[in-house]
C-alpha cells in the first residue's frame, strides 16, 4: 500500500492536472537524533531507533520537516533510502561542544534542521535560510524545498531559540538574550514570508519555533505574521497540545501562507501520539491536496 501510495503520488505531479491527491506533511523535532549508538544527549540503541522508524510509518505521513538531527546517516536510521529522500542543512560541523545538561559527562552533538520525502513525491532542493544563525556557527539553518513541479509549494523546516517559551520567560532577567534572539530570528522568518509572498509563492513554515504561538495576542506570533502576505494560518491555534502533561501549548508548528492555506484539508491537522518514551517531542502533521496546477 506504502508503495501504491507513493506511485499515485507521483503521478498526480507529472502527469495529471485534472486530478488532485492528498499530500500528508508533518513536522517532528527528533530529539537528539545521532548517527551511532549511545552518542550525545540522548544515548539510543537500535532498539530505539526502530520504535522510531515505526511510529513513522504508523503516521501515515508523506513528508517530515525534522530537526534535532546529527546528519544524514542519522537520518538513515529513521527514514530509510529505498523509502526516503532526505535533504538536510549543509551548515557545517563546527566542533564546538557543551555538555548535555542531564547527561554529566555527555556532549551535545551537530543538530540540523532537514526533511524527509516519500519516494516518488517530486520536490526540489532550496537554498539553506542561513540567516536563521544570526552569524553563529552552532545555531540552526533553515532547510528549504518545493514540492511539486511548476509554480510548488515552498516548504522551509526550522529550529528556532529555545527559552523564550511563553509570557513566563519574557519577564525572567535570565532569559531576555534568548527572547532578544528569538524576536531576530522571527524577523528573518518576516523577509523569507515577504520574498515568497512578493514571488506568488504558496508557502509553509514547519518545525519548532519553541514559542507557544496560539496564546492569544501572543507577541512571536505578532512578529511573525506583521508582513504584507496577510493573514497566515496557524494550524496549532485552539488546540491543546497532548504529547507532554506538563505542557498545554505547542511550541511546534505548521504555518501556512495565504495561498497554501487553500491546500489545507480542513480538520486534518492532528498530533500523533508518543508510543515511546523519547522523542521529548510528538508528530505533528496535516493533510494537504496537492495538483499539478
Amino acid at each position: 500500500m506504502r508503495a501504491f501510495k507513493s506511485l499515485a503520488l507521483a503521478a498526480v505531479f507529472a502527469v495529471s492536472a485534472a486530478h488532485a491527491a492528498e499530500l500528508k506533511i508533518g513536522a517532528w523535532n527528533l530529539e537528539h537524533l545521532n548517527d551511532s549508538d549511545m552518542e550525545g544527549c540522548e544515548p539510543r540503541i537500535e532498539a530505539d531507533y526502530a520504535a522510531i522508524r515505526e511510529q513513522i510509518e504508523k503516521s501515515g505521513v508523506d513528508l517530515v520537516a525534522f530537526q534535532e538531527v546529527e546528519n544524514l546517516a542519522a537520518a538513515r536510521r529513521v527514514f530509510p533510502e529505498d523509502e526516503w529522500a532526505v535533504e538536510i542543512s549543509s551548515r557545517p560541523e563546527t566542533g564546538d561542544i557543551s555538555e548535555c545538561w542531564d547527561w554529566p559527562g555527555r556532549y551535545l552533538k551537530h543538530l540540523a534542521t532537514g526533511f524527509a520525502i516519500r519516494r516518488g513525491i517530486e520536490y526540489s532542493r532550496n537554498d539553506d535560510l542561513v540567516e536563521l544563525a544570526l552569524g553563529n556557527s552552532f545555531a540552526r539553518w533553515g532547510t528549504g524545498i518545493t514540492i511539486g513541479n511548476g509554480a510548488g509549494i515552498r516548504m522551509l523546516s526550522i529550529h528556532l531559540k529555545t527559552g523564550c517559551w511563553s509570557t513566563k520567560e519574557d519577564g525572567e532577567e535570565r532569559r531576555a538574550e534568548a527572547c532578544k534572539t528569538l524576536r531576530k530570528q522571527l524577523e528573518v522568518l518576516n523577509a523569507w514570508i515577504e520574498d515568497q509572498w512578493s514571488s506568488g509563492r504558496p508557502f509553509f513554515i514547519l518545525g519548532d519555533f519553541n514559542r507557544n504561538l496560539a496564546v492569544p495576542d501572543d507577541w512571536g506570533w505578532n512578529k511573525l505574521s506583521s508582513t504584507s502576505a496577510g493573514e497566515l494560518h496557524l494550524l496549532t491555534r485552539g488546540i491543546g497540545a497532548r504529547c507532554d502533561p506538563r505542557y498545554k501549548n505547542f511550541i511546534d508548528h505548521l504555518v501556512a501562507g495565504p495561498k497554501a492555506k487553500e491546500r489545507v484539508v480542513p480538520g486534518s491537522f492532528e498530533e500523533l501520539p508518543n508510543e515511546y518514551d523519547q522523542p521529548d517531542h510528538c508528530l505533528i502533521a496535516a493533510k494537504l491536496t496537492i495538483s499539478d496546477q
